[in-house]
């Protein structure tokens, strides 16, 4: 019989508790130009496999999250992540911020999505992107 220590069951909730909260940005992102859905969708996944396979599974039956479980799929096999996404993700994160930046005129409001836009900016940088093989058929 395995124990349970308590040390065990503050990690499965700090985890979950992570899963929940990116879990809820990411459907905020699907909505919310500049706010990336497939990063926070990528951290949920990570977060529920170490704390619940039930909250994973469900996290994976949620239809508006649908392409973004594809990419995060994607991303967990291959590494990789689609042009496309990389374009839309820089594109809508950028002209959020110019958008904020010039409507609100709120130097924290603009200093927070200049920060969301850079962090996107940088995972989008980091994360190599796929490469289809095209095969020549004679």
């Amino acid at each position: 019989m395995k124990k349970i220590f308590y040390s065990d069951i503050v990690k499965r909730i700090a985890y979950g508790a992570l899963g929940i909260f990116c879990t809820v940005l990411g459907v905020i992102g699907v909505w919310v130009p500049g706010l990336p859905t497939t990063v926070f969708i990528l951290i949920a996944l990570w977060a529920f496999s170490k704390s619940s396979e039930r909250m994973h599974a469900w996290l994976l039956t949620i239809p508006i999250l649908k392409v973004a479980i594809q990419e995060a799929h994607r991303f967990q096999e291959e590494g990789t992540v689609d042009r496309r996404v990389k374009v839309v993700s820089q594109s809508c994160s950028w002209l959020s911020f110019i958008g904020v930046a010039v409507l609100t005129q709120n130097l924290i409001a603009s200093i927070a999505v200049f920060l969301l836009a850079a962090s996107c900016s940088a995972f989008m940088w980091w994360v190599p992107t796929t490469q289809y093989v095209v095969s020549k058929s004679k």
